[in-house]
């Protein structure tokens, strides 16, 4: 397994890789479609981690800006679940939020998703809000999530 960014692939063919990754991933089918996937991947403050071994079996998708990180897209494939893809995306978000002045990440997850809750509170995330309704297919509540990062600066 390796880690690449999006910047290996051109935008058209990754975006449908991704939507198709996103679609067997999620429970309800991907949140996004192929058209998001695309103006995303041209979006400046967008980066994808690609999870690739002999095709892409997972990704993590996350904007950057200012101080901040939200994470909006965490996905392997169901086939290649529970071997610690998920973890080794995350180690990769954590090395490049190393070498930049970030100080938060900001993630969301939908109420029944206990197992992807599970795992950000292993990560070091804490639940900080929900949003009402946030998701539709089905309608459901997005738990709000962040995860302090970088070292703190004191006003003294």
């Amino acid at each position: 397994m390796q880690i690449k960014t999006n910047h290996f692939f051109e935008p058209h063919f990754l975006s449908e890789k991704l939507f198709e990754i996103a679609e067997m991933s999620y429970e309800f089918g991907s949140p996004w479609t192929i058209q998001q996937f695309y103006e995303d991947l041209l979006n400046e403050y967008s980066n994808y981690l690609l999870l690739e071994s002999d095709q892409l079996v997972g990704f993590l998708g996350y904007h950057s800006l200012l101080d901040e990180v939200e994470v909006y897209n965490l996905c392997v494939i169901t086939s290649e679940q529970s071997q610690g893809y998920a973890t080794l995306l995350m180690r990769n978000l954590e090395k490049k939020i190393m070498e930049e002045p970030y100080r938060q990440v900001f993630l969301e997850v939908r109420c029944s998703n206990k197992r992807a809750y599970q795992f950000y509170l292993t990560k070091g995330f804490e639940e900080i809000s929900r949003r009402k309704n946030y998701y539709s297919s089905p309608v459901e509540d997005a738990i709000v999530m962040v995860k302090k990062v970088g070292i703190e600066e004191r006003n003294e």
